[in-house]
C-alpha cells in the first residue's frame, strides 16, 4: 500500500488525545495504539 491507512489512523488516535507507536523486531511490525478512557 500507499502508508495512506496508517496515516489516517494516526490522525484520528491524535484527535481523541491517544498515540500510535511501532515496534520492530526481526518478525515483523506491532503497533500498538492507545487511547484514554
Amino acid at each position: 500500500g500507499t502508508g495512506l491507512g496508517l496515516f489516517i489512523t494516526r490522525q484520528v488516535v491524535e484527535a481523541h488525545r491517544g498515540s500510535i507507536t511501532a515496534e520492530t523486531s526481526k518478525r515483523g511490525t506491532i503497533f500498538v495504539i492507545s487511547l484514554p478512557l
